[in-house]
């Protein structure tokens, strides 16, 4: 006999393994974007193509996940006390994959166009990409955390705070940066576009971090 402790407890373990199944896809993603972002910088627009099928399908998979997931939590019924936060927190991470993929296809506009990117905003787009790969690893392990250290998973997500503040810091100044420099305006306007969209991103992954703190109490 199944108690209702039990089944809550086993659901709720299954639906952890999906989320951070997701979170893997998450970071892998915005991997393939960190390489493009590395060749554009260089001047080498080789293998964007490549990189852009990459995303799209790691975007189909993380689909694939977010409806298993959903099914899950609609028919776990009422046996989840916290089935609102775990909806809010996929639909978090599938925000988040959505902006990378939105990275990608404007990081490809820019190679398919022969766009050459100023060597002083080269270096910020780097920094601000690493920095925001950071908040995406600690979110990561915060999430995996989360099925079995508790107090670590909430130190984690603090670290993801920390990783925010870094990456507003290294946007405003490359934004402007940006908006100033010599640039033909089509590349400006593309430039502006993927630094924004990757602080959105990160913004995302502090309110996943939230969500995740709400599960660890």
């Amino acid at each position: 006999m199944v108690f209702p402790v039990e089944s809550e407890d086993r659901t709720l373990r299954n639906l952890l393994m999906m989320c951070q199944d997701h979170a893997r896809l998450v970071v892998e993603i915005y991997r393939k974007v960190l390489t493009m972002i590395d060749k554009l910088v260089k001047g080498d627009s080789e293998g964007l193509e490549s990189s852009m099928a990459e995303i799209e399908k790691i975007q189909m998979d993380s689909l694939e996940i977010k409806r298993n997931i959903m099914k899950e939590l609609h028919e776990s019924g009422s046996v989840l006390f916290n089935r609102e936060d775990l909806y809010r927190l996929i639909s978090q991470a599938g925000e988040i994959i959505d902006l990378i993929e939105a990275v990608g296809v404007r990081l490809s506009a820019i190679g398919e166009n022969n766009w050459v990117i100023p060597s002083n905003i080269g270096v910020g787009l780097v920094n601000m990409a690493d920095a925001a790969f950071d908040t995406l690893v600690k979110m990561r392990e915060s999430l995996i955390s989360l099925g079995f250290n508790s107090e670590r998973s909430i130190q984690l997500t603090s670290e993801v705070d920390e990783g925010e503040r870094r990456v507003d810091s290294v946007y405003r100044k490359l934004d402007l940066d940006i908006v100033t420099s010599n640039a033909d305006l089509p590349l400006i306007f593309v430039l502006r576009d993927v630094v924004t969209r990757l602080e959105e991103m990160v913004d995302r992954t502090a309110d996943e971090a939230d969500l995740i703190r709400i599960l660890a109490l």
